[in-house]
């Protein structure tokens, strides 16, 4: 219990730092870091998405209204509803976990241990501008990008590959799309995928920084820590938006339409 106490303040502080910090990430050295973070959590993971993203709007369509005999109408507003603002950030948030969140947990862990954090910090090189504050920023970036990647690509594939299994064509789909789709949506998705990747990342960097033990023992009891607790602060973080959206009001904006 103290422990976990201690890794939630650690967390919080580790937050707010890089927060406090992020209008250094204007130093060249931090950009190019940053951009090699977004580079290596975005853009290479985008490649592997697009078959299953494509498959997953299809899905949704087809089963919508072969399975529960549906109209158009419905499994667009499903498609929306549970592609855009649900499995979309999710889907990236596990990605960016199982592929980035993890490399970036096991090397700063392997810094931290063969004291290359130590050697840094001796060279008055501040560890939070040069490793944290890139990475965090770079995760955050690159989730939301990666969001928005997924959604329009289940989108699109719901939209045009949908008609060849089922009953409905491309412009009754898309007409339906764009009469329920809403600004409110795509803000929503945003923000979600931001607090993902921000939490995602500084979860890892803590992790990484601060190893139950010095030796390479360590390195995979670090992975696993932030792990599982990056994927538990991205269910937290999405059943809070879930009961503001869906239980009252939308940042006392808008109401959830049901």
């Amino acid at each position: 219990m103290l422990r976990s106490l201690l890794e939630i303040e650690g967390g919080v502080r580790l937050s707010l730092n890089v927060a406090l910090r992020a209008g250094r990430l204007a130093r060249p050295p931090i950009f190019d870091s940053f951009l090699r973070q977004v580079y290596f959590t975005g853009v290479m993971a985008s490649t592997g998405l697009l078959l299953r993203a494509t498959a997953l709007g299809v899905l949704v369509i087809a089963i919508v209204m072969d399975v529960l005999n549906a109209d158009a109408d419905l499994a667009v507003k499903l498609l929306l509803w549970a592609v855009f603002r649900e499995i979309g950030p999710l889907a990236a948030g596990m990605v960016v976990i199982l592929r980035s969140g993890s490399a970036i947990a096991a090397e700063m862990a392997v810094m931290r241990v063969s004291g290359e954090t130590d050697a840094l910090r001796h060279l008055d090189v501040n560890i939070y501008d040069y490793l944290v504050l890139p990475r965090v920023l770079g995760v955050t970036v690159a989730t939301a990008a990666i969001t928005f990647y997924i959604q329009f690509l289940a989108v699109l594939g719901g939209l045009a590959f949908a008609p060849l299994v089922i009953d409905a064509t491309f412009t009754e789909l898309l007409g339906g799309f764009t009469s329920l789709f809403s600004p409110v949506d795509l803000f929503y998705s945003v923000v979600k995928s931001l607090l993902f990747g921000f939490s995602i990342a500084a979860c890892c960097c803590y992790q990484g920084l601060n190893p139950p033990e010095l030796s390479q023992n360590a390195v995979p009891k670090v992975v696993t820590r932030a792990v599982t607790q990056s994927a538990l602060l991205v269910v937290f973080i999405n059943a809070v938006f879930a009961y503001i959206v869906y239980g009252i009001l939308f940042f006392g904006l808008v109401k959830a339409k049901v």
